[in-house]
């Protein structure tokens, strides 16, 4: 079936596959193209002083605005490891980090495949007050949403589960707007700040490629906190 997405921005870097779950890429005509070439081990970190992408006015922001550490997370909502994640470690970073004030994290899609992008925009359809409730459910089901054959029909339960209509979520999965900002910060991940497996972090000027356990995360941050 041909895809009807551009896919001009992805076929412009390498698209690689989180872990080893045997995504596929699409060719420029949209036709299966064969698997994605494999990511970097999920335990693999780069560590670069001074790199952090600029949060924008239309980032999502979990946590205060005046948080002295801000974590910029490139995920995809296909990545297991992504899920690993948001589902085990990233509530244990609200509850210390970000919750008391100390830390702000801005979730940055870097869609796999179009089921990936497709619900990177239901969740920004949603809203900013909605987005990370959406970014949670999609975590947590993508073993079911993403693998069905009709995934589409399933993002659209996901979406009626928060209140978006059938017709809203039609028109948000239509707009070329949304899909070619999604699709340019993925490029511009992947071309300025060398993004080629997910999950990515940048907490404070320093590059954290991989899934780690939360201590891990913890000590990056405590060095990043000012001093009390």
């Amino acid at each position: 079936m041909r895809v009807s997405w551009s896919l001009i921005a992805l076929a412009a870097v390498a698209i690689v596959a989180c872990g080893s779950a045997g995504y596929w890429y699409f060719g420029t005509n949209g036709a299966s193209a064969g698997p994605a070439p494999t990511a970097a081990p999920a335990q693999q970190q780069v560590a670069q002083s001074g790199l952090m992408p600029e949060i924008a006015a239309d980032d999502m922001v979990l946590g205060s605005p005046d948080a002295k550490v801000a974590i910029v997370e490139y995920a995809s909502l296909t990545c297991p490891h992504c899920m690993r994640f948001h589902s085990e470690t990233l509530p244990k970073i609200k509850s210390e980090f970000i919750d008391t004030g100390k830390v702000k994290m801005v979730f940055r899609d870097f869609p796999f495949d179009e089921a990936g992008l497709r619900a990177a925009m239901m969740a920004r359809c949603g809203g900013k007050e909605k987005f990370y409730g959406y970014i949670d459910v999609l975590f947590k089901g993508m073993d079911q949403w993403a693998r069905e054959q009709d995934w589409k029909a399933a993002l659209a339960r996901i979406g009626k589960l928060g209140g978006m209509s059938q017709e809203t979520f039609d028109k948000c999965l239509a707009d070329k707007t949304l899909e070619t900002a999604i699709l340019n910060k993925r490029l511009e991940g992947a071309q300025k700040f060398g993004i080629d497996s997910t999950p990515t972090f940048f907490i404070n000027g320093e590059k954290v490629a991989g899934a780690y356990p939360f201590d891990h995360y913890a000590q990056i941050i405590k060095r990043k906190l000012p001093a009390q």
